[in-house]
């Protein structure tokens, strides 16, 4: 049971002390919405370094190829989803989506963040710059899971194991 517990205070601790970054970084000191980077910090937070940095490049990945089906895709999408042809670009693009990270990217990991970026993406444009808001949507994903990564790191303790390589 103190095992689960500390456990679950260390995950709870870096979880915490990355959105503070996240949110303090982006939104204090650049003004920029840092919602996009809390949820990439705290969805590739596991258990060790090696943990994290796969499920953090699994979701950059997918994030730039959600991005970019989703660029593509509003271009055949008149004003958004309102309409029948419009849902079925959205529903095609899912299987696109899916197909793409696992067998081209061979990535499958991937796929589920990279069909929720295209649907923000083309669900959510409300008149926005399309090349900017997945532009800026890739970018505050890759600031979240490199916080995530370093804080990990940190409070992991696994940069002593480097420190001791560097003085051998």
């Amino acid at each position: 049971m103190e095992k689960e517990y500390n456990e679950t205070l260390n995950k709870s601790l870096k979880i915490s002390i990355s959105v503070f970054w996240c949110v303090f970084l982006l939104k204090v000191l650049f003004n920029v919405n840092p919602f996009y980077a809390a949820i990439a910090a705290v969805s590739c937070l596991q258990g060790t370094i090696k943990d994290s940095f796969k499920v953090g490049i699994e979701r950059v990945i997918g994030t730039i190829f959600g991005g970019v089906v989703g660029l593509f895709a509003i271009y055949f999408i008149t004003t958004e989803a309102n309409d029948f042809k419009g849902s079925l670009i959205m529903a095609l693009s899912m299987i696109i989506i899916i197909f793409g990270c696992t067998y081209i990217l061979k990535k499958p990991a991937s796929s589920t963040i990279a069909c929720i970026v295209f649907l923000g993406i083309a669900t959510n444009m409300e008149g926005r710059d399309p090349y900017f808001w997945a532009g800026k949507r890739i970018l505050t994903t890759i600031v979240g899971v490199i916080i995530a990564l370093v804080w990990n790191w940190i409070l992991s303790g696994e940069y002593k194991s480097l420190k001791k390589r560097k003085r051998v």
